[in-house]
């Protein structure tokens, strides 16, 4: 390219600058145009918006505003019983283990564990040929004491013979008399027999052991004769006393029973600061000796109390309960802080101190939603609650 070209080429060059500038600044001005009437277009619609928002939050019941939602409970006084709960175990008031008073051989077992039984019903035979034997010759002696008695009475009331010897024939026939009672009375004690009604519950010897005096032979239980035992806290002694009501739990089959406080201990024991209590069972067929029993007994029971769900006491960080109350002005609610005082509890409720500057009552308590309210702030009930 020669330089008589240049004047040329510079000309066309900007011509060409020229005529793309203008097409440019026309795209600016029409971009910029379009990006205010957005704007004024959004600025118009938020306003419409805001002012719906506005009229929605006077008018509109459903609307969820930003306002802390709660539920109620209405307090209304009723009853409040407390109970505590002791473990005891069951003592059967006929429960006896029988022994044979003489050592011999288990000849019969005359019935069956579990068998029913009658008083003075032969429950084992033992071998008493030797004491039989030893009975008819204790019989036989006496027999002949007595006779010789007999005959040395009439010779001292004839006046024959000494007054030493009906003295001795006296003697011989009382101790005669006495040796055979002894000797029937061992007979009798070695017959293993039920003291009294009720059910053989364990024969120990099997058939043709050696039963001793000094193991016992079997074990007879009267059902239905039944009391609990148990330890209650030193702080309930004077609050049982005998004849209260007491409700009696059983772990195993889930039976609630109805018992009374038959005998209040008067010893407290230092080890674990408790006394005995004994429980009479109004039916204890359903017991057994030694099983295990819950105890509920009522210590309290406050007939007009102000009694709330635990859920509802909150504690500040000195420790003091607290609840919100609910109240009502010009329409809108709000909570009011009252502390409380809680005098006892029992399953998942509080007892409430009633005080002149508290709760008496009759108030609309803040249920759910009590933790996330504080005092005097307003809050938004929700409905059917």
């Amino acid at each position: 390219m020669t330089m008589r070209h240049l004047p040329f080429l510079f000309t066309l060059v900007l011509l060409a600058a020229c005529g793309g500038g203008a097409d440019t600044d026309a795209q600016l001005l029409a971009k910029r145009a379009e990006r205010d009437s957005l704007k004024a277009e959004r600025d118009k619609i938020n306003t419409s918006i805001a002012e719906v928002e506005a009229w929605l939050a006077a008018n509109d019941e459903e609307l969820k505003r930003s306002l802390p939602v709660v539920t109620t409970y209405p307090l209304q006084p009723r009853e409040f019983a407390h109970w505590t709960e002791a473990h005891g175990s069951v003592r059967a008031d006929q429960n006896a283990l029988v022994y044979t008073t003489s050592g011999g051989e288990v000849r019969r077992i005359l019935v069956q564990q579990g068998q029913s039984v009658r008083r003075g019903q032969a429950i084992v035979e033992i071998d008493t040929d030797a004491l039989r034997q030893g009975m008819k010759q204790a019989e036989a002696q006496a027999e002949l004491a007595r006779t010789v008695f007999e005959r040395q009475e009439k010779l001292w009331q004839q006046k024959i013979g000494s007054e030493v010897q009906f003295l001795q024939a006296k003697a011989n026939m009382e101790a005669g008399e006495a040796q055979l009672k002894s000797m029937m009375e061992q007979v009798r004690s070695a017959e293993v027999s039920a003291p009294f009604d009720g059910v053989v519950d364990e024969i120990f010897p099997n058939l043709g052991d050696m039963a001793n005096p000094m193991q016992p032979v079997a074990r007879v239980v009267a059902l239905g004769k039944s009391s609990i035992e148990c330890d209650l806290a030193e702080d309930l002694l004077a609050k049982v006393k005998v004849g209260d009501p007491v409700q009696v739990v059983l772990p195993e089959t889930r039976d609630t029973l109805m018992a009374t406080i038959d005998q209040v201990g008067q010893y407290i024991n230092p080890n674990n600061r408790s006394f005995k209590a004994s429980l009479r069972m109004d039916n204890g067929t359903k017991l057994r000796p030694n099983q295990l029993a819950n105890v509920r007994i009522r210590d309290l029971d406050v007939k007009d109390a102000l009694v709330v769900p635990s859920r509802l006491v909150m504690e500040n960080s000195s420790g003091a309960s607290y609840v919100f109350v609910l109240e009502e002005e010009d329409g809108l609610a709000h909570s009011r802080k009252v502390f409380v005082k809680v005098l006892s509890t029992q399953g998942g409720e509080f007892l409430l101190e009633r005080t002149e500057n508290g709760l008496k009552g009759g108030e609309v308590l803040i249920d759910q939603g009590a933790r996330l309210v504080v005092d005097q702030q307003e809050v938004q009930v929700l409905k059917g609650a």
